[in-house]
């Protein structure tokens, strides 16, 4: 009786819903068409709309949604002149784009071939250049450099090292070999530049060490510029040509990279260098003789096609720039988190290809998710370009739905007030610049000389972050429990100031 009553029921709401449930059905048509309406043109135009309203911080705070923000808004608020990015999808460029200008001066608007200083991102195609000639049988992955590098680095020295050192192309390539970590700081437009030797020897007009001082082939993986400064010599010595050259025969031709190159620029679409504190490096940009390891230029779309044909002559076989067995080394482990080149990290789907360029006024990174067949190159031509960029790839993962670079949720922390106190005073970093330190509530504030305050929250007893930039100090105390002075960290930036009030 009672399912009779409801089926009774039932009947008698059917005329009264008639119009609503062909409202719905017609909604549900509509929103079917919408969806097999949209077209690969429509998904990127949206996917990019998505990443200029959809830019993350490092940090959000618990109990809160990370925060949207516009692109062009946190270009301004870094003082980044111009931005380029292209982006892969489906292991094709599916889209690039340009922001904002080339210079502070002349106002010039970058577009997709302006070419930006990528620094570390030169040592990828450094690798496939020499990777062509071992192709070509007229280098071996295997053969022994080390007589030739104590023959350089030792001319004219009455020490020697007594054992033989062994050093190969393949432990060059991955940073393998045992020397001591350094990054080339380049030169002045106007300054001296050394020769290849004067650098592995350390000589005038050389600003570095002795490449053999610290040289520890047991170490293991140890990134340093003289991996790649040795190997451009070797390569010129061995073939006679410039690294530029040999490039652009071996590599740039081959793939159609018209706004790659090594060297100085002469003319042409660039980009200038620019400082933290927003001025134009002097000169517009550095020189960097050390090529193979940092002085690459190049643009986004042009460094995509690349890595793409890397990728491809990789997992199809096919032949490319490289053969596939070559291929697959330069893109696989051959130490441990480094390829022929490239830095690698994470494992199985959440493998990926990261790195990071940096060079006097210029930022750049490079990442790529082979699994996905998803990633990003994106320049900048200022040096607080990597913080931006962070921003960018973690919106950028938000859109793509990528496993990394995801905002970190921190809670918000209150110490005794006696904590805060000690902390309270003036640091020095140099004789004109100070970090004045107060605290209030719950946080400290931080005053620079000549900038604008911020507040840093807790994230240990010793250890505080700030919001937005996301910058992290860390305070040092002597053997009797007193502050002595404080580290500070925004990105690969670090700056140290002692305490003298």
């Amino acid at each position: 009786m009672k399912m009779a009553g409801i089926k009774q029921e039932m009947k008698k709401e059917k005329p009264k819903n008639r119009k609503t449930g062909l409202s719905l059905f017609l909604i549900s048509i509509l929103l079917t068409s919408f969806v097999s309406c949209q077209t690969p043109e429509s998904i990127t135009k949206s996917r990019i709309k998505s990443l200029e309203k959809g830019l993350l911080r490092a940090v959000y705070f618990k109990g809160q949604r990370p925060e949207k923000l516009r692109l062009v808004d946190r270009m301004a608020f870094y003082k980044v002149p111009g931005l380029s990015i292209a982006v892969m999808d489906k292991f094709q460029i599916e889209w690039v784009k340009t922001y904002g200008y080339k210079d502070i001066i002349q106002y010039q608007k970058v577009t997709p071939e302006t070419a930006f200083q990528v620094g570390e991102l030169s040592q990828p195609v450094s690798a496939a250049t020499v990777l062509r000639l071992v192709e070509e049988n007229v280098l071996k992955l295997d053969e022994q450099l080390g007589t030739y590098f104590t023959e350089i680095a030792f001319a004219g020295r009455k020490f020697r090292p007594s054992e033989k050192i062994s050093i190969t192309l393949s432990s060059l390539l991955s940073h393998a070999a045992g020397f001591y970590p350094w990054t080339s700081s380049g030169y002045s437009r106007t300054s001296a530049t050394p020769d290849l030797a004067q650098i592995l020897r350390g000589e005038e007009p050389a600003q570095n060490y002795f490449s053999f001082r610290g040289f520890d082939p047991e170490a293991g993986v140890r990134f340093s510029d003289f991996n790649y400064v040795l190997l451009e010599k070797y390569l010129e010595d061995k073939t006679g040509k410039k690294l530029d050259e040999l490039a652009r025969e071996k590599v740039f031709s081959r793939l159609g990279l018209k706004n790659t190159f090594f060297g100085l620029p002469v003319s042409g679409d660039i980009a200038s260098g620019h400082l933290r504190e927003g001025p134009e490096v002097d000169g517009s940009w550095y020189k960097y003789p050390e090529q193979a390891a940092r002085g690459l230029w190049s643009n986004p779309s042009d460094y995509l096609k690349f890595v793409i044909d890397l990728m491809d002559c990789a997992r199809t076989g096919k032949k490319g720039l490289l053969s596939a067995e070559l291929a697959r080394q330069m893109l696989s482990p051959q130490a441990p988190q480094i390829g022929y080149g490239f830095r690698l990290e994470g494992e199985h789907e959440q493998f990926k290809i990261y790195m990071k360029g940096k060079t006097h006024g210029y930022r750049s990174a490079l990442l790529i998710y082979p699994s996905l067949g998803q990633g990003v190159v994106v320049m900048t031509n200022s040096e607080n370009g990597g913080v931006l960029i962070d921003e960018i790839l973690r919106g950028l993962s938000a859109v793509y739905n990528w496993p990394d670079f995801k905002p970190e949720e921190k809670v918000l922390y209150r110490l005794d007030p006696s904590i805060y106190k000690q902390y309270c005073g003036r640091y020095q970093v140099n004789d004109s610049y100070f970090l004045d330190v107060s605290y209030e509530d719950y946080y400290l504030i931080v005053h620079p000389t000549g900038q604008s305050p911020t507040k840093f929250y807790v994230e240990t007893q010793t250890i505080f972050f700030s919001f937005d930039p996301f910058i992290r100090i860390k305070f040092n105390f002597d053997d009797k429990n007193q502050v002595t002075g404080l580290v500070l960290w925004q990105e690969d930036y670090e700056v140290k100031a002692r305490k003298i009030i």
